[in-house]
């Protein structure tokens, strides 16, 4: 089991908010975990190649990681219980546009959270969902319970 450690604000694991790409890269091949490509999503820098975003995907599983905001697992708590617990302490802007997805943006904190749809366990237990999903579609609809992709961005990201 690998557990990252996010601080919102300054970045992921080793891969720290203001490195250059270059900082970035030798910082991936010195992780302990292998296939970087597929963990994290995406990397943007701005015009002095400095690290502005930093997007990781949530590996459900496959993987063993953990990721931790403080003692929260970002990659094994619900998206429900996830909002909830953040929001106590800061605002967020929630971006729900179908096509785009589900965002949960918290602007102090620089932290974003997406997921593909909204599931929540009162749904994937309703009879009617049950009804309407094919049993072999079951466990990529319990996906959305959790959120998909985390990002930490630096504090102008989106002004």
């Amino acid at each position: 089991m690998y557990t990252i450690t996010i601080n919102p604000l300054v970045g992921i694991g080793s891969i720290q908010l203001g490195m250059t790409e270059m900082q970035v890269q030798q910082e991936l091949q010195n992780a302990p975990w292998i296939n970087n490509e597929e963990l994290f999503q995406t990397f943007e820098y701005d015009s002095n190649n400095r690290l502005k975003f930093i997007e990781i995907n949530n590996p459900f599983d496959s993987a063993g990681f953990k990721l931790l905001y403080k003692d929260l697992d970002l990659f094994n708590t619900t998206a429900e219980d996830i909002v909830s617990t953040i929001r106590i302490h800061t605002s967020f802007v929630n971006n729900m546009e179908a096509e785009l997805g589900y965002t949960f943006f918290f602007r102090e904190i620089g932290l974003s959270l997406w997921r593909a749809n909204v599931m929540t366990d009162a749904i994937i237990n309703s009879p009617e969902f049950l009804a309407e999903v094919l049993p072999e579609n079951l466990e990529d609809e319990k996906r959305n319970l959790y959120f998909a992709t985390i990002a930490v961005t630096i504090p102008s990201y989106y002004d």
